[in-house]
């Protein structure tokens, strides 16, 4: 049997419906879901239930309330039952790991692949050295990074549904800073510093300010040398003594396969450099994901629906399901009830940093014909009349 045609069904009833478990009906408002979970959770919270199965039942209670609460989830069951939820992670709003798609991500072993040998912003090879985990804002600098570095870069590219499966390529226009070449990023001619007169040669000023609490003596970075306790003798004719330059790059980039929406890669001193500082900062692309009608995307997993006629469903057939991956030919077995979810191994989005990917589900819908034509009916009432 081909891989194509390795599929499982998975059951509706294979685990007992959330809706039975907090004894509400599927229309049943978020204060009636609330109010019923609130109930069996004191009634069987082992603290107070000390009933043999009362354990298992407060968290059976837990699982349905965690998935029915959640308008995401909640959707994803009603449409897929158990099988469209299997996919969240626990306290995840999106099933991705980390806590849904929200671009925190270590990426620094995955795409490092991607750029050697790639020439950076000033020719060198390490003038971009990969990427790695984000810890910090935009921006902003990271609380544990010992040296000055310069300014955060962040920009954002756009790919559809299916390019971000495939993966892709796209040319970023980046503007930034960079040392000036004439006096390597000092401000100075010929490089030659003195000591601050504004600080003393500490990089650092005392500043008092007047608060409600009275005045406050505050610390601060020299703002004439940077906190570098150095200055310029004279000022660089090239750079007017700011120590950069502007510099506009067109960057090509190499979207993994498997990219999700929201994702950032962070490019190692791709940042723009500021005078006074060890190593410019960093880059960050945001990658956009377009929605796709056909599929939706849970964690690595991809979802679909398939409409089949009521013949299909009770004779069986061969359908053609349309997959991130190419069509495949699913087998429909005789009797498909609707709502039944059949799972096509590896044919889900691809797991970024390893070979393999997620799985694809795909829901049945039975079209129930809304006209019949007289042979059409004539063809009916003689299954009536056999049943």
């Amino acid at each position: 049997m081909s891989s194509l045609e390795f599929v499982h069904i998975i059951p509706d009833m294979a685990k007992k419906d959330y809706y039975e478990i907090l004894g509400v009906s599927k229309d049943a408002s978020e204060k009636e879901i609330k109010k019923a979970y609130r109930k069996l959770a004191k009634e069987y919270h082992p603290d107070h239930n000390k009933s043999p199965e009362a354990e298992a039942k407060f968290k059976e209670v837990g699982e349905a309330y965690e998935v029915l609460s959640d308008p995401s989830k909640r959707k994803a069951y009603d449409q897929f039952g158990h099988a469209g939820v299997d996919g969240f992670g626990a306290g995840s709003a999106n099933g991705y790991p980390g806590g849904g798609f929200s671009g925190v991500y270590d990426m620094g072993d995955v795409f490092s692949q991607f750029f050697q040998g790639f020439s950076g912003f000033d020719g060198e090879s390490e003038g971009f050295g990969g990427f790695s985990d984000i810890f910090g804002g935009f921006g902003g600098r990271r609380a544990q990074s010992r040296k000055p570095k310069g300014q955060d870069l962040k920009y954002e590219v756009n790919l559809e549904f299916l390019e971000a499966m495939d993966g892709s390529e796209r040319v970023v226009k980046v503007t930034r800073d960079i040392k000036c070449e004439t006096c390597d990023g000092t401000g100075a001619e010929d490089g030659e510093m003195e000591t601050c007169k504004t600080c003393g040669g500490q990089g650092k000023v005392r500043k008092v300010q007047n608060s409600l609490l009275g005045s406050i003596s505050v610390v601060a970075p020299c703002p004439d040398c940077n906190g570098t306790g150095q200055s310029a003798k004279e000022d660089c004719p090239e750079c007017s003594g700011s120590g950069i330059e502007r510099q506009k790059k067109d960057l090509k980039i190499k979207i993994p396969a498997g990219a999700y929406d929201g994702m950032i890669l962070r490019f190692n001193n791709g940042g723009s450099f500021v005078k006074g500082a060890d190593s410019p900062g960093d880059l960050y692309v945001q990658v956009n994901v377009q929605p796709d009608e056909r599929f939706e995307r849970r964690g690595d997993d991809i979802y679909s629906t398939i409409e089949v006629p009521t013949y299909v469903a009770a004779l069986g057939d061969t359908a053609e399901i349309e997959t991130v991956h190419g069509d495949v030919n699913l087998k429909i077995p005789s009797g498909t009830q609707p709502g039944t979810v059949f799972r096509i191994r590896d044919k889900g989005a691809p797991v970024i940093g390893k070979d393999r990917n997620g799985d694809h589900y795909v829901r049945v819908e039975v079209v129930i014909p809304k006209r019949l034509s007289r042979k059409e009916r004539e063809v009916w009432e003689s299954l009536k009349s056999v049943s």
